[in-house]
């Protein structure tokens, strides 16, 4: 299309308003299940808006909108909780950027590719290594990976926040590492397809503690460091990776 003087203007007005658009970083999700929910289960609820997206695990997340600030974010989610969805969270959308890169679920369909295999993050609550209801559909997904395809492999790496001491956070990424391999046996993968590497509090997603002068407590970070990650392999690396410990 050519512009002409009347077009200018009116595209200069566009760019000056797009400008000044706040970015709205944070997310609110309501909910993720392994299966589509219809718009009469959130209505039913309370909740007459919101968005959808599904990735390659045949994972649905729901959305209540986009914010500019966290403070907003929260305020949100506390109501969404209250509403009966008790795993509302803010999605902060630069983290998740960090957590997944270009293949962030977030972002666009699809989960998180490494050299052609797909890779995951499963997370964990303060101190504990019970599988959760939202983990559950993607260790589902490699399941379903492992007992279609014979050859692949299963390399689980398990990582803890920084709280407490270095050998307690090795032993509590090993129980997480440890009952996300249980599960995939009790549902009838071998053991031995499977090898589990640990890192305790080494290699942090986020920082523990902020990098200012008073090394300020970073609660809202550490969340992302309890975390297992699940990648298919073809074979295990005879070495294992930088700071990892092998577990049986």
């Amino acid at each position: 299309m050519k512009l002409n003087s009347l077009h200018i203007p009116l595209l200069l007005a566009l760019l000056l308003l797009g400008a000044r658009l706040p970015a709205q970083n944070f997310r609110v999700q309501i909910a993720a299940y392994n299966e589509q929910k219809p718009a009469e289960f959130f209505k039913e609820r309370g909740i007459d808006t919101y968005t959808e997206s599904s990735d390659q695990l045949g994972l649905f997340r729901y959305f209540a909108g986009a914010y500019e600030t966290l403070d907003e974010a929260e305020r949100v989610c506390k109501q969404i909780a209250a509403k009966g969805f008790p795993h509302a969270h803010v999605v902060d959308l630069e983290v998740q950027r960090v957590l997944c890169g270009a293949g962030c679920p977030y972002f666009r369909n699809g989960i998180v590719f490494n050299s052609n295999s797909p890779v995951n993050v499963i997370f964990f609550d303060f101190g504990r290594f019970s599988i959760s209801e939202e983990a559950k559909p993607i260790l589902d997904f490699y399941f379903e990976q492992l007992r279609d395809n014979p050859r692949l492999k299963l390399l689980i790496s398990g990582f803890a926040d920084g709280v407490g001491s270095a050998e307690a956070n090795l032993e509590l990424s090993t129980e997480r590492a440890r009952a996300a391999r249980n599960y995939l046996v009790s549902k009838g993968i071998r053991a031995d397809r499977m090898q589990m590497e640990v890192f305790g509090e080494a290699n942090p997603l986020m920082a523990n503690k902020d990098e200012g002068d008073d090394r300020t407590d970073a609660p809202k970070n550490r969340k992302w460091n309890r975390r297992v990650v699940l990648k298919l392999v073809n074979d295990f690396s005879e070495a294992p990776s930088d700071n990892a410990v092998i577990r049986q």
